[in-house]
């Protein structure tokens, strides 16, 4: 996995050291890739509703065109699941 250098604000960091020794994570990267995550899972999800405003789609058209992707997809032996 690529590694970077971030600067980040000192209540962040006793943030994540205080996680840390909670036991929330095992160390300072994993509370940064989990925070990166959710920012850009927030970010896309963001963005979905966004688009689905601008193209006029309902959630329960959404939802009925995932299901039938994700019917597809299993009969032919796919999986969502990680």
């Amino acid at each position: 996995m690529p590694k970077i250098v971030a600067q980040i604000p000192d209540d962040i960091y006793r943030n994540i050291n205080e996680e840390i020794k909670l036991g929330i994570f095992s160390d300072a990267s994993e509370a940064v890739v989990s925070a990166l995550k959710k920012a850009y899972a927030r970010k896309s999800r963001s963005f979905l509703r966004w688009l689905m405003k601008k193209e006029g789609i309902s959630e329960a058209e959404l939802l009925e065109e995932l299901g039938k992707i994700r019917k597809c997809h299993n009969r032919r032996g796919f999986s969502f699941e990680n």
